[in-house]
């Protein structure tokens, strides 16, 4: 079973992060039906919404996973409440399909699990069949579910 470990992103590290993450994010927006500049419009709203202060922004944590010496994804969680929720996980293109988004999430939960935290949710775009399949193999259930018509 691969391992990860998770180091915390440094403020320098951030931006070029947030910048990969927001279009990341846009791409996903697209591909579930609006235009892609709405889509982008969308993911830079949404990243002002939830991270007001950057970096800085309370009850957020940023991480890259390590397999040795080698980064090979990110999460970001944030808390509240007692909660944990994963706004976003990624695996570095070049080692898809390894283990290692479910070690990101392991280590994730293991996190969670080391701050006493009792729940982790997500969200999952509908067209991510790969990323579905996987966090229902983690045990993650279906709270709830938004649809959409083309009129």
């Amino acid at each position: 079973m691969t391992d990860v470990r998770l180091e915390p992103m440094t403020e320098g590290e951030y931006q070029p992060w947030r910048a990969d993450a927001e279009a990341h994010y846009a791409q996903s927006v697209a591909a579930s039906g609006q235009s892609a500049q709405e889509a982008a419009r969308s993911a830079a709203d949404t990243f002002t919404r939830l991270l007001p202060d950057e970096f800085a922004t309370a009850g957020n944590h940023f991480w890259y996973a390590y397999d040795g010496d080698r980064r090979v994804g990110f999460l970001w969680i944030t808390v509240t409440r007692g909660t944990a929720f994963v706004y976003d996980i990624a695996v570095e293109p070049d080692v898809r399909r390894r283990g290692y988004g479910r070690a990101i999430m392991l280590a994730a939960e293991r996190w969670c699990h080391d701050t006493a935290l009792t729940r982790i949710g997500l969200h999952v775009f509908a067209h991510n069949t790969g990323a579905r399949a996987l966090y229902e193999q983690l045990g993650f259930a279906e709270t709830g579910r938004t649809m959409a018509k083309e009129l």
